[in-house]
Parts: C-alpha cells; sequence; structure tokens
C-alpha cells in the first residue's frame, strides 16, 4: 500500500458520512469547527494521496474498497459544489456519499481487524 495519511482517510469520510456534522461545521461562520464540502474532497482525494494512489496503483487497500472508492469519487464529482452549503448537503447524491463514505469506514475498521 502506498504511504497514505491515514488518519486524514478516516477523518474524511467521518465528515462525509455525517449529517449533522455537516450541518453544524459546513454552516458555520465562525470556529471552532469549520469546513466544506471542497474541504471534505479535497482532504480525501488530494491531501492524503488517495487520489493520485488510485490512478497509479492496482491495488491500494483491498479490490472491494478501491471500488468503492472509486463510486465515491464519481458521486461527489456529479455534486455541484459552487452552490449554498445548504443546497449541498440537502442534495439527493450527498444522501448516497454519506452511506457510501460510512461503508467505507466499516470495511476499511474490518480490514485493520483482520
Amino acid at each position: 500500500m502506498p504511504d497514505l495519511v491515514q488518519p486524514l482517510i478516516i477523518a474524511r469520510l467521518k465528515e462525509l458520512s455525517d449529517y449533522d456534522f455537516q450541518n453544524r461545521v459546513w454552516l458555520a461562520s465562525t470556529g471552532p469547527e469549520i469546513s466544506s464540502f471542497t474541504e471534505a474532497v479535497s482532504g480525501l482525494f488530494d491531501d492524503s494521496g488517495l487520489g493520485d494512489a488510485l490512478e497509479k496503483c492496482t491495488q491500494v487497500f483491498s479490490s472491494d474498497i478501491d471500488l468503492l472508492f472509486r463510486t465515491l469519487d464519481k458521486e461527489l464529482h456529479d455534486i455541484n459544489e459552487r452552490r449554498p452549503p445548504e443546497a449541498i448537503i440537502t442534495d439527493p447524491r450527498m444522501a448516497r456519499v454519506r452511506t457510501i463514505s460510512a461503508s467505507l469506514l466499516a470495511l476499511i475498521e474490518k480490514a485493520k481487524r483482520e
């Protein structure tokens, strides 16, 4: 497996899977917690190195997990990020993003135990 920033991957998956967190933090105008859809996506695929790893490697985590990450990436790209945060959070596609992100968290945790 490439040298990925795994804590960042886990943190961003948690953010993308949590509706309440998104409402609290993506809509915040002051700290202590502020984030956005764009920051979550960038952190997951760019800052962590995951996007490059998925493009370059035949297998990053496992074939099932990698396929689900690619599915998540496609879902995220289908969401118009140039809208207000409220519109992004309530976009029906975000429900699928939250489901996929939660599934990825569960699969990664399971893989760690094995």
